[in-house]
């Protein structure tokens, strides 16, 4: 294993606290959260480089960044980015979208121009200033220099008769954790690492499953000395919708007096291996096609996430691209709370997304660092675990009207045109609310599971024996929040020019209850999901 500094070998597999597998954002961050809560940490990175899927390269002409893996976040539904950025004091931009977009339907005519309201192409999209891979790399120095291992590559996993995991990389060398948290894409966890003894059929079926996003997609981006299509009254954006498109959608992605064009490639990856030397071609005919001859000569930049062995499983390359949605089982410790999963794709809110990836790091933080408060020290029974959920959710409760009131004024405060939210402020708000309480209530559940899953009975008919009384705990509180929030707006000087949030009318308050149903239905689910696949994990840590 390659650290950032060198480190003898030993006769013996070394030994830590952690295993995380995989330096991509979901790696970085879960990584950070553990060393700042005193485990020993340690990455482990197939690839020469951190980041994963957010890949930022520098343009030799300009010295722009140009983000070739994921770049973009919504501040109104993605609270996580919002907040990390801020915690790591890195600033962001907007994405630029003055709202007009060029159409081009046949190869033979010229695009034509749709316009919009400004912002409504991108919803509100927003990029980190200097590139995504800043975030890695501003995660990454926060741990200590021998956190971090390039170019170790897991291909072996075995659940230690010790206790513990003990890893195998394909250098030959061994690493002895106490908890591994695999946080790769799944398919590339079932395609790529043994695991001895073999997991569960449900858990493999589910690994392989779930499908790596931008895993067979690829990007393009040109740099510029200026922005000429801004000077020509365009906005960047491009939708290329014919049957011989090579870029599908093409957008702005310039910052400061340079400019960028970037795009997603529209051939599948088999097309792009045939015509690999005549891609860089194509890509700069259709920009000219689009923006004129001057946009036929940038310095482009390719990235064919299908050829990335470490990000695209062969069940990628031969599928097409869809949005991951991972079962609930890898959202479970597993081999006896020794065995985890995250990633992006693995996340209830956000997956696919930075989001999602942030998601799912805290979720593994909160099952490695178990609460210690007497509430849950006490659960030592099925009935009192269920008796300390229901405590601890008569505070989360309580936070409610607060939370509303926090997630409003970020809303407000971070959109230039706010009245362009009017009508669907308040249920935006309320759905964050609701979500961020019902995440804490699901993270308070995996700190119980362990209890639960050896005390509760069996589900039946996909339905946990638990599920209805964990789920009373809420009884009633979707309707005192609103309740609340309401009263709130009525008060708030701020709100009194946006009549549809100031005094509600009726389908405002069905727009509301729409939004509030489909995060409780959501909570539901992912709850009851948890408690079965628990109990199928100690099953599997029994048998």
């Amino acid at each position: 294993m390659h650290a950032r500094t060198s480190e003898a070998g030993a006769a013996g597999p070394l030994f830590c606290d952690v295993a995380i597998v995989g330096a991509g954002l979901a790696g970085l961050a879960l990584a950070r959260r553990l060393h700042l809560a005193g485990r020993q940490v340690r990455v482990l990175e197939a690839r020469e480089r951190i980041g994963g899927r957010l890949l930022t390269r520098v343009s030799t002409a300009t010295s722009q960044p140009l983000d070739l893996g994921a770049a973009w976040f919504w501040p109104a539904t993605e609270p996580g980015v919002v907040a990390l950025l801020a915690e790591l004091g890195l600033a962001s931009v907007p994405q630029h979208d003055p709202g007009d977009a060029l159409w081009l339907d046949d190869p033979e005519r010229a695009p034509e121009r749709h316009d919009a309201a400004p912002g409504q192409v991108h919803q509100g999209a927003r990029r980190i200033e200097g590139g995504s891979a800043r975030l890695a790399q501003t995660l990454a120095d926060a741990l200590p220099p021998q956190a971090l291992c390039l170019t170790a590559a897991v291909c072996e996993v075995h659940r230690a008769e010790g206790g513990g995991v003990l890893l195998q990389l394909a250098d030959g060398q061994r690493l002895h954790v106490a908890q591994l948290v695999l946080a790769l894409p799944p398919r590339l966890a079932a395609e790529r690492i043994r695991f001895v003894p073999a997991l569960p059929d449900a858990l493999a079926d589910a690994l392989a499953a779930v499908p790596t996003w931008m895993a067979a997609q690829a990007k393009a981006a040109s740099a510029f000395g200026r922005p000429f299509w801004r000077e020509a009254g365009h906005s960047g954006n491009a939708f290329v919708r014919h049957p011989q498109a090579v870029l599908g959608e093409v957008f702005d992605a310039g910052t400061g007096p340079q400019g960028t064009l970037a795009g997603f490639v529209a051939l599948d990856a088999q097309q792009r291996q045939d015509f690999r030397r005549g891609l860089p071609l194509l890509v700069h005919s259709q920009l000219g096609q689009l923006y004129g001859a001057e946009a036929q000569d940038g310095e482009l930049h390719l990235q064919d996430w299908a050829e990335e062995p470490w990000t695209c499983a062969q069940a990628d390359r031969a599928g097409p691209a869809e949005p991951p949605r991972a079962d609930a089982r890898l959202r479970q410790p597993w081999w006896g709370s020794r065995l985890f999963f995250a990633g992006t794709e693995t996340a209830l809110h956000g997956a696919g997304h930075m989001e999602g990836a942030l998601d799912s790091a805290q979720r593994v933080s909160h099952q490695l660092l178990q609460p210690d408060g007497t509430v849950f020290a006490a659960a030592v029974d099925a009935p009192a675990a269920v008796a300390a959920f229901c405590q601890a959710v008569q505070g989360l409760r309580a936070q409610g009207p607060d939370h509303y009131r926090r997630h409003l004024v970020r809303m407000l405060s971070g959109t230039a045109e706010g009245a362009e939210l009017q009508g669907g402020l308040s249920a935006r708000a309320l759905r964050a609310s609701a979500e961020q309480c019902y995440g804490e209530a699901l993270a308070c559940l995996d700190a119980l599971l362990p209890v639960l899953a050896a005390e509760a009975g069996v589900p039946a008919q996909g339905r946990h024996p638990l599920t209805p009384p964990l789920l009373a705990a809420f009884s009633g509180w979707s309707q005192s929040l609103v309740d609340e929030a309401l009263g709130f707006n009525a008060r708030s000087c701020a709100l009194s020019n946006l009549p549809h949030e100031h005094r509600p009318d009726d389908e405002d308050r069905r727009a509301i209850a729409r939004a509030l149903a489909a995060a409780w239905q959501a909570f539901a689910l992912e709850l009851n999901a948890r408690l079965c696949a628990a109990a199928e994990a100690a099953g599997e840590c029994l048998a």
